[in-house]
């Protein structure tokens, strides 16, 4: 039996003088050798495919729909007539007005002829009956333009009672039917120019100052591998406040041939700014509270170090400040208990 426990006792022994248990030992933890290279911010916010140019096209006269000659999806030149409103009063209206316009001009060539003969009379007949003839043609002329006025705005508005594609565009949606009366409020047709597609996006307010016109966009629509190269064309002036998002607007050259459908869901991602020698540090090296600080591996103990850094939504922060090439850098905070506590870089 004391054998027995001689060997457990030594085997003790021998086990303590290998491992030392009352000497403290690191803790290991993954580490990163800082160092310069290239770097970029980007942000990444989801959007949707969009027309470069989109309206909504209404009627601007009231009538009833006779006909409606294009649907869906349809593609059209400019000018191309979109829908007839029942035009009956307006062409009465017009052919009153011509023959009104006919029926002065009678009246004014009987004037002039008046005149003239006047004119050769001018040694028997008075002044005042000659100053009578040429106010009586004055008078007719001004009638005759004041009518043909008229008959013009009648034409123009029996014009209206056809609504025409603004621009070549495709429809994208078509609310109107026959036998369906219509105003000026009354939606007809949602119509776009598909030739060259923007992607939208809302950008948060804590990001939105970064983005400027003419940034270069990594574009990705959903269900394609390939990316499109873009660049920010707009950025809108103000804040939504319901919101808190700003209005971005991105060109995507090349997209149309793709026959991507408006309204696809697009991953925008915004270059903001690009650098060729930046120190980098990933988000989990921060340690939790109010000053940013970091720990750096000086002679095998856990040291805190301030730093400054960019805040970006990204595993990866460009530290402007606080570290420098050659810092052993601790790339999780949380493996490290407190400062000062002994660390090595694991394998």
């Amino acid at each position: 039996m004391w054998f027995v426990v001689v060997l457990i006792v030594g085997g003790g022994l021998g086990w303590a003088a290998v491992n030392r248990p009352w000497v403290p030992k690191p803790v290991l933890v993954a580490v990163e050798l800082v160092s310069p290279g290239p770097a970029s911010r980007v942000l990444a916010v989801n959007g949707r495919v969009t027309p470069a140019r989109e309206v909504e096209i209404n009627s601007t006269v009231t009538g009833r729909v006779s006909t409606v000659m294009v649907d869906e999806g349809d593609s059209v030149n400019q000018n191309t007539p979109l829908l007839s409103i029942d035009d009956t009063q307006q062409r009465a209206a017009v052919a009153q007005a011509q023959a009104q316009v006919e029926a002065a001009g009678a009246r004014l060539a009987q004037a002039k002829m008046d005149y003239e003969r006047a004119q050769g009379l001018e040694n028997s007949i008075s002044q005042k009956s000659l100053d009578d003839a040429r106010l009586a043609v004055e008078t007719a002329q001004k009638e005759v333009d004041r009518l043909a006025s008229l008959l013009e705005q009648g034409r123009d508005l029996l014009e209206q009672h056809t609504v025409r594609a603004p621009f070549p565009g495709t429809i994208l949606t078509r609310s109107a039917d026959p036998g369906q009366v219509v105003n000026s409020s009354t939606p007809l047709f949602l119509f776009a120019e598909l030739t060259s597609l923007h992607g939208e996006a809302s950008v948060d307010e804590l990001y939105a100052s970064e983005v400027k016109r003419g940034l270069v966009v990594k574009a990705r629509p959903a269900g394609h591998t390939g990316i499109i190269d873009g660049k920010v064309v707009y950025v809108s002036p103000r804040v939504d406040a319901s919101t808190g998002g700003r209005l971005v607007r991105v060109s995507l050259p090349g997209a149309a041939d793709l026959a991507l459908p408006v309204g696809l869901t697009v991953t925008l991602n915004i270059v903001v700014e690009e650098q060729s020698e930046a120190i980098t540090l990933p988000r989990g090296a921060l340690i939790a509270g109010e000053v940013p600080a970091v720990y750096v591996i000086v002679d095998g103990k856990a040291v805190r170090r301030p730093v400054q850094y960019i805040d970006w939504p990204s595993e990866r922060l460009i530290a402007t400040s606080g570290l420098e090439a050659g810092d052993v850098l601790v790339a999780e905070s949380k493996a490290v208990a407190r400062e000062g506590a002994l660390v090595a870089p694991k394998e």
